[in-house]
């Protein structure tokens, strides 16, 4: 028997049960509106203690999440005059909000933002700064922009997207509203309302130009 024959096997151990990668996947599966440690952890057929080897807590994994979906390449670049990339930035926003129920509350409740976002928003900034707008004026349209889009949203709940109830509010309504105004709320705000986030974001954009004129 030679050397190699009479060692005994190494001992391999128990592979990982899961890994990060596979709870990341998970949770996005599930999406942000049902995500719990125990909805994650019974997707992948793991115990509450292997889930905290990965994350400490769900606010952890909820961050990860939030870095995972909000990416620079959600943002396209635009190479267009400020008031379009303004525009872009909205429209980008409120659909990675559309396609992610739940990511808006999330966002807001990280201590941190998502260093893609603020990669986008340095760019942003900048582009305004360099159409010669002020640094307050240029921070405060690509926050209010970026809550604009967000809005819809944050007033989810379960009798629909903020901005549609309130349209269905309005039209039920007993007040006397003037019939143009009950037009606008009747024709004005789409389904999910996008279309009528990117017009506010026009008006939005209208009062800068004429800040910038003056």
């Amino acid at each position: 028997m030679t050397e190699t024959e009479s060692r005994p096997a190494r001992r391999t151990g128990r592979p990982p049960l899961t890994d990060r990668a596979t709870l990341l996947a998970a949770a996005r599966e599930l999406g942000f509106s049902d995500l719990t440690v125990g909805a994650v952890t019974a997707r992948v057929g793991v115990k509450y203690s292997t889930f905290y080897r990965h994350f400490p807590s769900l606010e952890s994994l909820v961050a990860a999440l939030v870095d995972d979906v909000v990416t620079e390449d959600v943002f396209p670049e635009s190479e267009g005059r400020w008031q379009e990339q303004l525009l872009a930035f909205a429209a980008a926003t409120f659909d990675v909000m559309a396609a992610h129920p739940g990511l808006a509350p999330a966002l807001v409740r990280l201590p941190e933002a998502p260093e893609a976002l603020m990669s986008v928003l340095q760019r942003l900034t900048d582009r305004l700064l360099a159409s010669g707008l002020s640094a307050e004026d240029s921070v405060l349209a690509a926050s209010t922009t970026l809550q604009m889009a967000m809005h819809p949203w944050l007033c989810a709940n379960g009798h629909g997207v903020g901005d549609l109830r309130r349209r269905d509010q309005v039209l039920e309504s007993p007040q006397p509203f003037d019939p143009q105004v009950r037009a606008v709320f009747r024709d004005g705000i789409d389904d999910p309302p996008r279309s009528w986030t990117l017009r506010r974001t026009e008006l939005f954009i209208a009062g800068l130009e004429t800040r910038l004129a003056d």
